[in-house]
C-alpha cells in the first residue's frame, strides 16, 4: 500500500502474478521543465530534497544530492511497459527485452556493458541489474565513483541502451535459452499450477488474468529480432521512462548528465495507444482447490475490490494509516488463535494495492494435517468477532504505540538513508502512482488520522476490509474430500460460525522481571584500536564491546553472544537445530509470547535467535533511551528461556507438513541436502529426517538448548548510535550483573569441520519437480580462511574470474543456463573447512556441457593465467564493495562478534581493501594450480525423478 511507513506494507502471501508495479500506459509529454509530474493532484507536501523535472522530449527525472555512501551514484531508468503491455502473441517479450539490452547496442559490443561497469567497481548482479514487472521494466546501476569520466562512461552506455538496443543476431536465439531457463527456474510445475489456479480466482476481468510475464513457450519461441524490436520501439520512449539519480555529486551536474545523455533520445514511431486494463468481475467459481503430493496445507481467503487510480492525497493517505492499524489488530489476534491451539499453525492478514487492477485484502493460513474444516471454522471465528464488537481501546493504543515508534524512527534515520534505497523508493512511488514526502509529514498525516481512531470508527474499517463473501483457495498434499464444490460447501457453512471468545489480558511490565543486581564490576577497560571500539570486561566474566558508528541514525544493534554454539555439539550425531525457531517463539520468563509483544508495544524492542558455529545470539534493535530495557530482555531471555509446548507444537506440524514441499525444486532439494555433503558428512549440517522432527517431544527439546544455553553471556556487542559510556553504565546495570556462570571447554574436533572428499561418481540428490529441471555442482576442497590469506583472496578473485567466463560461454555464448554462480568459500572460524564451487540451475541435458565448461576453463586460468583485464573487472567490484561495507553497521557486527584476540583476524581487517588490490594474475594462477588445477573435485547432480 502506498506509503504506509514503507515497509510496514504487507503483501500478497500466494499471488500468482507480482501485482505491486501496476501503471499506466506512456503519459502525455509535459512541458518543458516541468517539475510537479509526481504531484500532479495531490496535496501531500513536495520534499525539498530531491528536484523534479522534465526534459523537452517528454523524459521525466528525480534527482537529490545524498553522500551515503560518500562517493557513489545511485541511477535507475524505469520504462512504463511490463506484462501488461504485451500484446497476447508478446507474452515475456518486456522480460526478454531486459535481458537483450545487456547484449549490445550501436557504440556497445555484445557483453561489454557489464565488462565496462565493472572496471568502473560495479559488480553484475548486486549493483548492476534489472527486473521487469507488470507494466515496468526498471533498470538499476548502483556506481561506486562519482568522477566525471566514470559517471559520463556509465550514464553513456545506459542511454544506449534505451535507445540503441542492437536486437539482432545470434544472441535474440541465445538469450531465448537463458530466457526459458529463468522461467523454468521461478515457475516450476507446483508454482505455475498454482499461478493458473489463482490468475483468474483473483484477477478476473482485468488483463492480468491473462498476463504472463515470464512468457509461454510459444512466444518465446515465436520472438524474432523484428517482432521485439517492434515492442522495443512501441515502448522504449523518452515520454515513457523515469530516470532518478540520487548520490554524492551536485543536483546542478545531475541535471546537466541527464540532459548530455538522455536529451538526444527519441520515440521511434507514434506513441502507442492507452491500454484498456480492464474491469475486475466476479468470476462464475470463487474457490479453487490445489492437491498435490508435493504442496503444503494451506488456507487463503481473498476479498477483491477495483482499485481507485486517484492521485494519492492527505485524506487518502490518513484513511490508509486507520486500514493498517486495523489489519494489525486483526493480525494479532490470529496469532493469538493460533497459539492457543486453532486449527492453524499460522495465519496473517494483508492487503495490496494494484493501479490499473485489483485491491486485495488476503488472511493466509497454515493448516495442521487434516484440520482444514476446523482451520476455516477458527478463521470465522475471529471474522465474526470483528464483525460482531468493536475493537477494544487497548488494541487500538497498543498499535498506535507501535506506529509512532516506527514513525521516530523514520524521522530520526531520514539522515542517513542511503543513495540506493532513496532511488528505489523514488521509482516504487512511480510504480505505485504515489509521492514522496519527508517522514516529517508522513508522521504529521498519522498524528491527524488519530481522530479516526475511536473503537467503533476502528471497527467499522475492520468490517470493510472482510466485508462480503470471499474468494478461497485450499492446497493439500492429500485428495480433498469433495474436491472444489466441497470446499465450496465448508466455506458457506463456516460463514454462520459465531463469534470467538476473546481472551483478557493481563497487565505487564519490566516489574515482573526479576530486579537487577547492583550493577557489574568493571575489572578491565581497553581501546581495540584497530576497530575503534571499546572493550570492558566485568567480573561475572561477561565482555561487552561498544562502537559508536554514524551510519543509521537512532538504530543501535545489540548482539549477545552465549555459550559455544554448533561447536558444543558431536559432529557424529544430528541434532534438532531446526527447533531454535520454537526457543525464540516461547517467550521468556514472566512473559508468554503475547505478553512479551504487549511488554514492548510502542518501544524500540526486540528479541532475535540465531545459531553460530561458535555461538548462539540473542540480538535485537533499539534506541539509546530504550537500551537498557533491551538489554534486559535479552539477559532475561538467556537466563529464563521458556520452553513453550504450543510453540514447538505448531513448528513441527509445519515443519513435517511442508517436508516434501521443500524437495518439489532442484533448489529446494539442494538447499536441504547439500550442506552436509560439503561438510563433509559433519551432521550438524544434516537436514533432519521427517520422522526425527515428528518424534521431538517438548522433554527433548528442553533436554537439547538447555545445556546449549547454561553457559550464558559471555560477550554483549553494542554498536551504532550509542553514547559510549552510558551504554557502559547500562550494561553494568543488567549484563554485567548477572551471576557468573562458568564457561564450558569444547572439545578440539568440534571447532572444526572438515570438507567433502573428492570423488570419481557423481553424488544424486533427487527433487520431485520438473524431470527436465537439475543443478549441477561441481567443488574442491581448499582450507579455512586464515590458513593462507592472500591465497585466499587470489582464489576468491579466481572464482569471480571463472564466473564471468562461464557467464561468457555457457550462458551468454551458448544459453545453456540461466545463473551459473561461482564460489570460493574459507571459513574464519573453522581452520579446516575451504571450498571452490561451481553450479547451475540448468536442464538435465545440459549438464556434461557445464561440467566440461568448468573444467576446461580452471585448466586454462592455471596453465596460462587471466589477463591484467580480467583480474582488474573483478577486483574493482569487490574493493569498491569492500570500501562501501566498511561504512555499515552489518560488517562491524561481523567483525566485532569475532575473536577480538586474534591478529589473523585484525590482519582480515586492516588489509580488506589493501589486500584485495593487491591480487595479481601471477597470484591468482599459483592459486588455481596449487587447489584447482588437476585435483580431484566432487561432483554434485540434483535430478529429478527417473533413472540416473
Amino acid at each position: 500500500m502506498p506509503n504506509l511507513l514503507r515497509g510496514m506494507a504487507t503483501v500478497l502471501m500466494c499471488a500468482a502474478v507480482p501485482l505491486g508495479a501496476q501503471t499506466p500506459g506512456p503519459v502525455a509529454v509535459n512541458p518543458a521543465g516541468d517539475t510537479a509530474w509526481l504531484y500532479r493532484g495531490s496535496d501531500i507536501p513536495q520534499d525539498p530534497a530531491w528536484r523534479f523535472g522534465t526534459l523537452s522530449n517528454g523524459l521525466r527525472y528525480a534527482l537529490r544530492r545524498n553522500a551515503l555512501p560518500a562517493g557513489t551514484l545511485s541511477i535507475r531508468v524505469r520504462i512504463g511497459a511490463g506484462g501488461l503491455e504485451e500484446r497476447p502473441d508478446e507474452q515475456g517479450y518486456a522480460h526478454f527485452l531486459e535481458h537483450m539490452l545487456f547484449r549490445g547496442t550501436a557504440a556497445v559490443p555484445d557483453g561489454e556493458a557489464i565488462r565496462v561497469w565493472q572496471r568502473l567497481g560495479a559488480s553484475f548482479g548486486a549493483d548492476t541489474n534489472a527486473f521487469t514487472s507488470l507494466t515496468a521494466t526498471t533498470y538499476v546501476l548502483d556506481l561506486p565513483r562519482t568522477d566525471t569520466a566514470s559517471v559520463d562512461t556509465a550514464l553513456s552506455v545506459l542511454s544506449g541502451m534505451m535507445r540503441q538496443a542492437t536486437l539482432g543476431g545470434p544472441a535474440v536465439d541465445i538469450e531465448r535459452k537463458v530466457v526459458i531457463a529463468e522461467r523454468d527456474l521461478r515457475l516450476p510445475p507446483l508454482a505455475r499450477r498454482l499461478q493458473d489456479l489463482t490468475k483468474p480466482l483473483l484477477f478476473s476481468g482485468t488483463r492480468a488474468a491473462t498476463s504472463e510475464v515470464t512468457g509461454t513457450e510459444q512466444t518465446l519461441s515465436a520472438a524474432t529480432p523484428d517482432r521485439l524490436r517492434a515492442f522495443y520501439d512501441r515502448w522504449y520512449r523518452p515520454d515513457n521512462a523515469v530516470l532518478t539519480i540520487v548520490g554524492d555529486i551536485d543536483v546542478a551536474q545531475m541535471e546537466v548528465l541527464a540532459r548530455r545523455h538522455f536529451g538526444g533520445w527519441t520515440g521511434r514511431g507514434p506513441a502507442p495507444r492507452p491500454i484498456a486494463y480492464g474491469t475486475p468481475v466476479v468470476p462464475a467459481i470463487t474457490s479453487a482447490v490445489l492437491s498435490d503430493p508435493q504442496a503444503s496445507n494451506g488456507l487463503a481467503l481473498f476479498w477483491v475490490r477495483a482499485h481507485d487510480d486517484r492521485p494519492w492525497t492527505k485524506d487518502r493517505q490518513a484513511v490508509a494509516y486507520v486500514r493498517e492499524l486495523a489489519l494489525r489488530i486483526i493480525n494479532r489476534r490470529l496469532t493469538r488463535k493460533a497459539r492457543a491451539g486453532a486449527g492453524f499453525v499460522a495465519a496473517g492478514a494483508s492487503q495490496s494495492e494494484g493501479r490499473h487492477g485489483v485491491d486485495l485484502v488476503q488472511i493466509g493460513a497454515t493448516t495442521r494435517t487434516g484440520q482444514a474444516q476446523q482451520a476455516l471454522n477458527d478463521l470465522y471465528g475471529v471474522l465474526a468477532d470483528i464483525d460482531a464488537t468493536p475493537p477494544t481501546a487497548a488494541e487500538i493504543a497498543r498499535e498506535a504505540a507501535d506506529i509512532d515508534e516506527l514513525f521516530r524512527a523514520r524521522v530520526a534515520g531520514e539522515t542517513t538513508a542511503t543513495s540506493p534505497a532513496l532511488a528505489n523508493l523514488l521509482i516504487q512511488s512511480v510504480d505505485e502512482g504515489d509521492v514522496v514526502a519527508t517522514a516529517t509529514t508522513y508522521a504529521t498525516i498519522f498524528a491527524a488520522s488519530k481522530a479516526m481512531l475511536a473503537p467503533d470508527k476502528v471497527g467499522a474499517v475492520m468490517r470493510s476490509l472482510i466485508s462480503g463473501p470471499p474468494r478461497a483457495l485450499l492446497t493439500s498434499p492429500a485428495p480433498v474430500p469433495g474436491g472444489q464444490p466441497g470446499f465450496a460447501r465448508t466455506l458457506v457453512a463456516a460463514r454462520a460460525i459465531k463469534a470467538a471468545a476473546r481472551s483478557t489480558d493481563r497487565d505487564v511490565s519490566f516489574a515482573d522481571l526479576a530486579p537487577p543486581a547492583a550493577p557489574g564490576r568493571i575489572v578491565s577497560r581497553t581501546q581495540i584500536a584497530d576497530y575503534d571500539a571499546t572493550r570492558i570486561r566485568f567480573a561475572n566474566g561477561v565482555d561487552l564491546v561498544v562502537k559508536r558508528t554514524p551510519f543509521d541514525k537512532d538504530r543501535v544493534a545489540v548482539v549477545t553472544l552465549v555459550g559455544n554454539g554448533m561447536a558444543a555439539l558431536d559432529p557424529a550425531r544430528p541434532a534438532p537445530l531446526w527447533s531454535l525457531g520454537a526457543v525464540a517463539e516461547g517467550g521468556i520468563g514472566p512473559f508468554d509470547a503475547d505478553a512479551l509483544e504487549r511488554l514492548m508495544a510502542g518501544r524500540r524492542l526486540g528479541i532475535a535467535l540465531s545459531l553460530g558455529e561458535r555461538e548462539i545470539r540473542y540480538s535485537g534493535f533499539t534506541n539509546q533511551r530504550d537500551l537498557a530495557d533491551e538489554l534486559r530482555l535479552l539477559g532475561a531471555a538467556v537466563a529464563e528461556p521458556r520452553f513453550d509446548p504450543s510453540s514447538l507444537g505448531r513448528l513441527k506440524d509445519a515443519a513435517v507438513q511442508n517436508y516434501d514441499t521443500s524437495l518439489a525444486t532442484p533448489g529446494g532439494a539442494a538447499g536441504t541436502m547439500i550442506t552436509e555433503i560439503l561438510h563433509g558428512g559433519d551432521k550438524r549440517y544434516a537436514y533432519p529426517a521427517r520422522d526425527a522432527i515428528a518424534a521431538l517431544t517438548l522433554d527433548a527439546f528442553r533436554g537439547f538448548w538447555t545445556p546449549l544455553l547454561a553457559p550464558g553471556i559471555r560477550r554483549v556487542v553494542i554498536l551504532g548510535d550509542v553514547d559510549v559510556e552510558a551504554a557502559i553504565r547500562a550494561a553494568a546495570a543488567t549484563v554485567g550483573a548477572t551471576p557468573a556462570r562458568p564457561q564450558q571447554a569444547v572439545a578440539p574436533d568440534r571447532l572444526d569441520s572438515h570438507p567433502f572428499t573428492p570423488a570419481a561418481t557423481p553424488v544424486i540428490i533427487r527433487h520431485r519437480g520438473d524431470p527436465a529441471q537439475a543443478i549441477a555442482v561441481v567443488a574442491w576442497p581448499t582450507t579455512g580462511g586464515l590458513a593462507d590469506l592472500d591465497q585466499t583472496r587470489a582464489l576468491r578473485v579466481a572464482a569471480d574470474i571463472v564466473q564471468a567466463r562461464l557467464f561468457d560461454r555457457f550462458r551468454e555464448a551458448e544459453g545453456g543456463g540461466y545463473a551459473p554462480n561461482v564460489a570460493s568459500a574459507a571459513s574464519l572460524t573453522q581452520p579446516s573447512f575451504g571450498l571452490f564451487s561451481a553450479s547451475s540451475q540448468l536442464r538435465r541435458d545440459r549438464i556434461p556441457d557445464f561440467e566440461r565448461a568448468v573444467r576446461e576453463i580452471q585448466a586454462d586460468l592455471a596453465t596460462n593465467g587471466p589477463t591484467a583485464d580480467e583480474v582488474a573487472r573483478v577486483v574493482t567490484p569487490i574493493v569498491s564493495g569492500n570500501e562501501r561495507a566498511l561504512r555499515t553497521n552489518g560488517y562491524w557486527q561481523g567483525v566485532l562478534i569475532g575473536d577480538l584476540d586474534d591478529p589473523r583476524l585484525h590482519r582480515v581487517h586492516a588489509t580488506i581493501v589493501a589486500g584485495y588490490r593487491g591480487v595479481t594474475p601471477a597470484a591468482v594462477k599459483a592459486a588455481m594450480m596449487t587447489w584447482i588445477a588437476g585435483k580431484p573435485s566432487l561432483r554434485i547432480q540434483v535430478l529429478g525423478p527417473g533413472k540416473p
